[in-house]
């Protein structure tokens, strides 16, 4: 698994929680500070996305910036989730769950 995360993987990603927040590129746009095309030009590539822009559009699709860079092939919250369930066992516990998920592939 490439784990190596591209500019147009960060655009792609864009597209993909604005979506997932149900919320249009101009309503992105306008909640952002910026004319109504914004966000289309930065998903056009005609923009060059700033830092700032990334965190305060993490922030209007209520993630956090650990998830927007998720390398997951697609963000799943349910992951996240999990993962912190199971760093909270026991090390004992943990290996009681690998091996009842190895069991159950």
């Amino acid at each position: 698994m490439n784990n190596k995360i591209t500019y147009n993987d960060i655009i792609n990603r864009i597209g993909f929680f604005r979506n997932k927040a149900n919320l249009s590129a101009r309503e992105t746009s306008l909640r952002l500070g910026y004319s109504e095309q914004f966000i289309k030009r930065i998903e056009n590539k005609s923009v060059e996305l700033k830092v700032k822009t990334l965190l305060d559009f993490c922030e209007i699709v209520d993630i956090t910036p650990q998830d927007f860079f998720y390398l997951g092939d697609s963000y799943n919250k349910e992951d996240k989730n999990v993962l912190e369930l199971f760093n909270n066992l026991s090390l004992e516990n943990r290996q009681m769950i690998i091996e009842l998920m190895k069991r159950l592939k």
